[in-house]
């Protein structure tokens, strides 16, 4: 069954709500357009302007998907387009174009950590922490209280975010004179020197067969590379979404805590606790030194 429905003045012809994409949970596409539009006034503020890459389950979470870079030509003449050399992305630019792809089956959004405007400029470092197998998120937790101690040294301040699966992301808002040569190599001294205060537990190998801990992945800071964005559902069992946490929140709540029908009720209690990530970028200060010498090493 089709529906012409209006977002944001632009009509789209929306499909099979009743269609389940989380069998566990019972939860339909309708459930998920219901939950972009709830959370739009925030996610928007995170993803406006950035090139968009989605991950696509046209028969739900348990079938099989696909990644989408490149815009498709059924695209609406209204969205919005950015080129980056060879591709052709969606850009993230209002409801409207998030409910078409969500409408597509787009179930992962993954925008750039860069805004289409400057694409040789991130907005931000990202401390990705991936724990190894058959470690899991509670060891995350434990070295992302590392990192915020190590970044405490630095004089710079970090916000942590659930992955909805069991790693954790730890953003670091950067002024907009910073490359990515630097921001990755910021976040490789990070790693390194986790590694040096606890061995057993931090580990930079990036082969997985090779890793024995937490894997700290500084190659996430690249223009090619991309990471879930701050409140994007994921395709697990459970519905989780990618959460913004305080510091004290990691000793109390789980990824399995943040799902589709949480996360609207948390922001309202919680507000937007990643607000800080865009309104107050950081200088890198007396690292710039040390980074912009050493950051080839």
């Amino acid at each position: 069954m089709r529906q012409i429905v209006q977002v944001e003045g632009h009509s789209l012809q929306i499909s099979n709500l009743d269609k389940i994409l989380w069998p566990q949970k019972g939860l339909t596409k309708a459930h998920l357009l219901d939950y972009h539009a709830s959370l739009a006034p925030i996610t928007m503020r995170h993803w406006k302007g950035r090139t968009l890459t989605v991950t696509r389950y046209p028969h739900g979470v348990e079938g099989e998907f696909f990644y989408q870079k490149n815009v498709p030509s059924s695209a609406p003449s209204w969205v919005q387009t950015s080129r980056m050399e060879a591709t052709n992305y969606v850009l993230a630019q209002n409801l409207a174009t998030i409910t078409w792809l969500a409408n597509s089956g787009a179930i992962e959004f993954h925008p750039s950590t860069f805004l289409a405007s400057s694409p040789k400029v991130p907005s931000y470092a990202i401390i990705d922490l991936d724990p190894t197998a058959p470690l899991g998120f509670a060891e995350a937790r434990e070295v992302a209280k590392y990192c915020r101690d190590v970044l405490a040294t630095m004089e710079l301040l970090g916000y942590p975010k659930l992955s909805g699966a069991t790693g954790i992301h730890i953003y670091i808002p950067l002024e907009g004179r910073y490359d990515f040569q630097t921001s990755s190599h910021l976040v490789k001294v990070i790693g390194q020197t986790l590694k040096q205060l606890y061995p057993e537990k931090v580990t930079l190998e990036r082969l997985i067969k090779n890793r024995r801990g937490v894997y700290v992945d500084y190659l996430q800071n690249h223009p090619a590379k991309t990471i879930v964005g701050v409140y994007s559902p994921r395709p697990t069992p459970e519905a989780t979404v990618s959460t913004p946490v305080e510091w004290g929140d990691l000793d109390y709540y789980e990824p399995r805590d943040f799902t589709l029908q949480t996360v609207p009720r948390w922001v309202q209690g919680k507000g937007d606790l990643f607000q800080d990530v865009y309104r107050k970028p950081q200088s890198l200060g007396a690292l710039e030194h040390v980074l912009f010498s050493g950051r080839k090493s």
